[in-house]
């Protein structure tokens, strides 16, 4: 009797049972195509907060106008002299004395060594001789120019007075006079032109002249700047000759330390911060890595294909002369932007080839997509520079928009990556 009252309420609730499950089980599936037709959201978008997520407490940051610096350090280069020149003898000769000796400190145009040329000095005495012959020849072209010029007077006055005579004298004897008068003007053409080559020939001789100085300048080699005498590889009495045909040696080695300069390689991602103009930081290891400031005064201007690098001078002041060429040394290049949008390293997010932060907007987080520029590297000056910000469209299908930033954002500072996109938060009563 009671098995027979119990298996109609079994069957019955098993019955139920498949039933609900089966309601449940299409209700999932409805989600679940739903879902998969529901458009994605945008690259940028991040996954929503969950619904009952707890409402996190945050400190907030606004952008500032600072200074972002950063420190490329680059180690392992040499000081370099800024001029370095071998000095050798313009025209063949025996040295008569020199002046200075390794070590010394000379100045623009100081005479270092002076070369005996007794030929060059006779041969000026006779091209200042041919000046005077010349001269001389001048005065006499001028003076015959002179005389016929009087000469075309004389012929052209009794010309015109025998002409009036016409009626007495015959034909052949005007004509006569008549030549006579074109011979003293040729005589005047042919004088001034006397005048002309003696003048051309004063010019030539003059030239010969100079040439002549210019090489007896040559027998004194003087120092192209102010700087130091590295080497000195003359000797009184020896026998000098010019470069150019491929005996000649250097007199003296010369460098220019003041100042100095040093060449170091940036990585190829660091080059976009190099600028002309830049602190530079040197310090030589002799020196106790002592710091000398200097300048970065110019680049390549081209990353080198072999090994990524972008080749930059420093500019060192050397007035006391402490920096000496060969020197071992570190540099630093301070790469500095001026008075920029920044925000602390700890509220800039990167991931990927993304870069964000969480704007506070309506009591949530918004995460918001930013351009950056330089980041600092020091530990007082832990900075991002921000260049913009993107913006939400302003209904769909627009696109959203890059701007600058206003200074007035609430940014979420710590650790953003933390929170989600659209959690709800509160602002802690700290300072913002």
């Amino acid at each position: 009797m009671k098995f027979t009252e119990w298996q109609p309420l079994c069957v019955g609730g098993i019955r139920r049972f498949l039933f609900c499950l089966g309601l449940s089980a299409g209700v999932a599936f409805v989600g679940l195509t739903s879902g998969c037709d529901r458009p994605s959201g945008s690259p940028s978008d991040q996954t929503a907060a969950p619904a009952g997520a707890a409402t996190a407490q945050v400190k907030v940051v606004k952008p500032e106008k600072k200074d972002v610096r950063r420190l490329i350090e680059r180690p392992g280069f040499n000081i370099e002299a800024y001029e370095h020149t071998p000095l050798y003898a313009k025209i063949a000769g025996y040295v008569q004395k020199w002046n200075f000796d390794m070590g010394a400190h000379v100045r623009e145009n100081d005479v270092l060594a002076e070369i005996n040329i007794p030929e060059l000095e006779v041969e000026l005495e006779q091209k200042e001789a041919a000046i005077e012959q010349v001269t001389s020849e001048i005065q006499q072209a001028k003076a015959a120019n002179q005389r016929a010029e009087a000469e075309l007077k004389r012929a052209e006055s009794q010309y015109v007075r025998l002409d009036k005579l016409s009626g007495v004298l015959d034909k052949d004897q005007r004509d006569e006079y008549l030549l006579g008068f074109e011979a003293a003007q040729a005589g005047v053409v042919k004088a001034k032109a006397d005048v002309n080559v003696a003048g051309a020939k004063l010019k030539v001789a003059k030239a010969d002249r100079d040439h002549v100085k210019a090489l007896l300048q040559y027998t004194k080699v003087r120092a192209p700047y102010d700087g130091v005498i590295t080497r000195r590889i003359v000797h009184k009495g020896d026998f000098v000759q010019p470069a150019g045909n491929g005996k000649g040696e250097a007199l003296f080695i010369m460098e220019k330390v003041d100042p100095v300069r040093v060449f170091v390689y940036v990585q190829e991602l660091e080059t976009v911060w190099v600028r002309d103009g830049d602190t530079a930081i040197v310090r030589p290891q002799s020196l106790q890595w002592q710091p000398f400031k200097g300048t970065v005064t110019r680049t390549s201007g081209s990353v080198d294909p072999e090994n990524r690098t972008l080749r930059t001078e420093i500019d060192l002041p050397n007035a006391d002369g402490k920096l000496v060429p060969g020197m071992y040394v570190k540099a630093t290049i301070v790469a500095e932007h001026k008075k920029v949008w920044t925000l602390p390293a700890t509220a800039v997010v990167t991931k990927g080839e993304q870069t964000f932060c969480l704007r506070v907007e309506n009591g949530k987080a918004v995460r918001t997509l930013i351009q950056v520029g330089l980041r600092g590297n020091e530990p007082d000056n832990e900075l991002v520079e921000v260049l913009k910000k993107q913006t939400n469209p302003a209904k769909a299908g627009d696109e959203a928009r890059w701007e600058d930033l206003s200074g007035e954002e609430m940014i979420v500072a710590g650790d953003p990556s933390s929170l989600t996109d659209g959690q709800a938060i509160t602002v802690s009563a700290g300072k913002k």
